[in-house]
């Protein structure tokens, strides 16, 4: 998902933001206000969506290369097992 996916989503889910409490009152956001609030927001789920994106493919990747090494000590006739034993795992 793009940045501006996720504005785009952000600006029709709140089409209007307000600021203020029950006891002071309530005030619509201006436009300026509005479109930085909106921003700020979907630059912090574009940044957690990132990292979450980030963390699974480096997770892919260390899947894939125990993958890999495993194929490969199975290639030899030799397991974890046997790593574990000459006290090279």
């Amino acid at each position: 998902m793009t940045l501006n996916e996720i504005i785009a989503e952000m600006k029709a889910a709140n089409p209007t933001l307000r600021k203020g409490s029950e006891e002071i009152g309530y005030e619509q956001l201006t436009a300026e206000e509005y479109d930085a609030t909106i921003a700020e927001w979907a630059n912090n789920r574009f940044t957690k969506l990132k990292k979450v994106e980030t963390e699974a493919q480096a997770l892919a990747e260390a899947e894939q290369k125990k993958s890999a090494a495993a194929a490969k000590l199975e290639a030899l006739g030799l397991d974890i097992d046997d790593l574990k034993a000459l006290g090279l795992a």
